[in-house]
């Protein structure tokens, strides 16, 4: 499929996936795509909110920001507007060519709309009559691989699907302003911690990172809690009862700050949630922390990471998520545990 691309003048990749380890994740398959069509136009729309996560990708003639944030703020017909308006920078691309790695409702209705001769998607999209294309994806399989199939079954080659990030040298430079404000140096050892995740079931106690954050400054780290939005509550939560320093980062950096903090620090310690991911593709060693995720299916891309859990989770778990209250699967996970963790990644 499309292993000839003589005939193709111009493409447009598709990820209006909110979530960003899902972004994340499928990088490697977006650099596959645009080494597969060198030569041609290559167009990359995703949400505005991840504008610093692919700054640094080479060879796009252009990315194209879905603006999902104005949207929400808008009226019926700001809404209509700023919907129609990203529908026209898609068709002005004249794609011969859209791949939607998605295929949700959004997405679905944008490629409808799109005037690309070639729709391609998985065969889980919404809308599956929107495509010509249906690509057959894997079960029980690592996420990641929902991506590959796709690049793969067009022709190109992927070679790694650990794809290395990089922050840019502005942020960076804005990094170290931050840092120099909260007093943190390059000069002593930085461990980030996201304490957060996306939804409760998945937090590990306060009372695990509170004894674990004391622990790690008391050998000299400096600890900095990160997060943003609804992580904020859990970081207070932290920065109250622990007796030793830490620093609350939290809603304080971008997303390309938070990128360059990963590649100052010396390890991550977090939940099964964006940032997660996000540290893993800067290449920080990772201790990544499950309950009733699916570590198959998510655990992080890279091998200098480690996953930690309580119990193991049910087999019936998302059925009973909702009405699993205490979740030992993540609750019962030991600070011993974690602890033990850190120095066999530290130690390498």
């Amino acid at each position: 499929m499309l292993a000839k691309t003589d005939n193709i003048s111009s493409v447009v990749v598709l990820v209006l996936d909110r979530n960003l380890g899902n972004l994340v994740v499928c990088l490697s398959s977006i650099v596959a795509l645009i080494e597969h069509f060198k030569g041609k136009k290559c167009y990359l729309a995703i949400d505005d909110a991840y504008k610093e996560i692919v700054e640094n990708i080479k060879g796009l003639d252009r990315t194209i920001y879905y603006p999902r944030r104005e949207l929400r703020r808008s009226n019926l017909l700001s809404e209509a507007m700023l919907f129609l308006r990203f529908i026209h920078q898609i068709r002005a691309t004249r794609s011969d060519v859209l791949i939607d790695f998605q295929g949700g409702t959004t997405s679905s209705l944008v490629t409808l709309l799109s005037g690309a001769s070639y729709r391609i998607s998985n065969s889980y999209a919404r809308k599956p009559y929107v495509y010509n294309s249906i690509i057959d994806l894997p079960v029980g399989k690592h996420k990641v691989h929902s991506y590959t199939e796709i690049v793969l079954a067009i022709g190109a080659n992927i070679e790694d699907t650990n794809f290395r990030l990089h922050a840019s040298e502005l942020r960076r430079n804005s990094l170290d302003s931050t840092l120099g404000l909260h007093g943190i140096t390059a000069k002593k050892p930085i461990v980030s911690i996201h304490a957060g995740a996306g939804i409760i079931q998945r937090q590990w106690t306060t009372d695990g990172f509170v004894e674990v954050a004391d622990w790690l400054s008391g050998r000299g780290c400096q600890v900095i809690f990160v997060g943003t939005g609804k992580d904020l509550d859990k970081i207070h939560a932290i920065m109250s009862a622990v007796n030793l320093k830490a620093y609350n980062l939290g809603d304080k950096l971008s997303l390309g700050e938070l990128m360059a903090l990963f590649e100052m620090s010396s390890l991550f310690l977090g939940s099964d949630s964006g940032p997660m991911h996000l540290a893993a593709a800067i290449g920080t060693p990772v201790v990544a922390l499950f309950g009733p995720g699916d570590d198959r299916r998510w655990r992080p891309l890279s091998p200098n990471s480690i996953v930690l859990r309580g119990q193991e989770r049910c087999e019936d778990c998302r059925a009973r998520r909702q009405t699993c209250h205490d979740t030992p699967c993540i609750t019962q996970l030991s600070p011993e545990r974690v602890k033990e963790a850190i120095d066999e990644l530290l130690e390498q």
